[in-house]
C-alpha cells in the first residue's frame, strides 16, 4: 500500500499506477525546471500523456483517497475510475449494464481493461491500495454478487 506518512510525489504514483512512462516523467520534470510556476500534472495532462482530471486527482485527492481505504470506508472501483477520469460516465454506465443485463459476470476493472480502456497493472494497482481485500479475487462475479 502507498505510504502516507509524506506525500508520494505525483511522477512516482502515475509510474507505479502504469498511466505514465519514466521517459515522460522525465522529459516533463525537465520542462517544469525551466518553467517551475506549472505543476507536474498539467505538463503532463498539456503533453496528452493523461487527462488533467487524472492529474488532479492523484496530486490532490490520492492521499485522501488512500487515508479512507486504510479506515475501511473506501468506494467502488468504479467510483475511483471516474473521479479520477480513467474512465467517463458513458463507460461506467456501458460496463454496469452489460453487468446487469447478465452478458458479463465480470468485475468493473476486468471489464475495462478487456475492452481495452485500461491496462490490468492500473486496475491492480487501485485494488491493492484502495482494497487490498479484493486484491486478488478472481476478475469473474459469482451470480449472486
Amino acid at each position: 500500500m502507498v505510504k502516507t506518512d509524506s506525500k508520494q510525489r505525483l511522477g512516482s504514483i502515475l509510474q507505479e499506477a502504469k498511466l505514465i512512462t519514466p521517459y515522460q516523467v522525465d522529459l516533463a520534470l525537465k520542462e517544469q525546471r525551466k518553467y517551475p510556476e506549472r505543476r507536474l500534472g498539467e505538463i503532463l495532462a498539456q503533453k496528452g500523456w493523461i487527462k488533467q482530471q487524472t492529474a488532479d486527482f492523484f496530486a490532490e485527492e490520492w492521499e485522501n483517497v488512500i487515508k479512507q481505504a486504510q479506515q475501511g470506508t473506501p468506494q467502488s472501483l468504479g467510483y475511483y475510475l471516474r473521479e479520477s477520469g480513467l474512465i467517463d460516465d458513458h463507460q461506467l454506465r456501458d460496463i454496469l449494464a452489460e453487468q446487469e443485463q447478465g452478458r458479463m459476470w465480470m468485475r468493473i476493472g476486468a471489464l475495462a481493461v478487456l475492452k481495452g480502456w485500461l491496462n490490468q497493472t492500473t486496475v491492480d494497482f487501485l485494488l491493492k491500495n484502495l482494497h487490498p481485500d479484493k486484491a486478488d479475487d478472481s476478475p469473474f462475479l459469482r451470480a449472486n454478487d
